[in-house]
């Protein structure tokens, strides 16, 4: 399955996450919320044809459509799907506003996800980063922008169950005698154990992304 939703959110999920995930597969049908019926949620994930990778990703999606809009104040009114009315004054660095009709719909997407791999032996132990992006369309586009974090650690493998999917780990900046113990309960990453070793390093990304777009109400 590809885990986006529109071009923008597209882009910034290939510019934050590991190149070799940025598609899954088995992605089950989109689920709508019985108390909210304008929330759907997703949810999907791979392990690599070598299984030195794996990744899960959850997508939140909210739709309201757009029922006015005042360009000289940059008030918007939005319709949820419980018919009640609500205003947001739209930001200065938000682009292309005079491009919204009434009548568009507004999509906002949350998505979060955990990704791992393997690092390949003989490679440096690295400080945990945090990668930071933002996007906004170009002028004169349907007005969207996306914001996202990846936070990554590298960690060494100290010991791996697999009959019980419990492995354990230290930070690789860190002294052993400071591990941590986890029960590994995605499909995704329990099929990854199987291909671990200790002593193996491995790279772990959380990653989350909020994206907002607009699209053109149906002719």
């Amino acid at each position: 399955m590809k885990v986006h939703k529109t071009p923008l959110l597209s882009a910034l999920v290939l510019a934050l996450t590991l190149s070799a995930c940025a598609t899954y597969e088995d992605k089950p049908a989109a689920t709508p919320s019985k108390a909210k019926p304008n929330v759907t949620t997703e949810e999907g994930g791979m392990v690599s044809g070598t299984g030195d990778a794996a990744i899960v990703v959850n997508l939140v999606t909210v739709s309201v459509t757009v029922k006015s809009v005042d360009l000289a104040t940059r008030m918007v009114t939005l319709i949820g799907a419980d018919g009640k009315p609500f205003v947001l004054k739209v930001d200065e660095e938000v682009r292309n506003l005079p491009q919204v009709r009434p009548g568009d719909l507004v999509k906002i997407e949350f998505y979060e996800g955990v990704a791992a791999q393997i690092n390949p032996p003989g490679t440096p132990a690295s400080s945990p980063t945090v990668t930071a992006e933002m996007l906004r369309m170009a002028p004169g586009q349907r007005p969207g922008a996306a914001v996202g974090k990846v936070i990554t650690k590298t960690v060494v493998i100290d010991s791996i169950d697999t009959a019980t999917n419990v492995v354990t780990f230290h930070e690789a900046t860190l002294p052993q005698q400071h591990p941590l113990k986890v029960t590994v309960k995605r499909p995704q990453f329990q099929a990854m154990l199987k291909t671990l070793k200790v002593g193996d390093q491995v790279s772990i990304s959380y990653f989350e992304a909020l994206a907002v777009s607009v699209q053109p109400v149906a002719k």
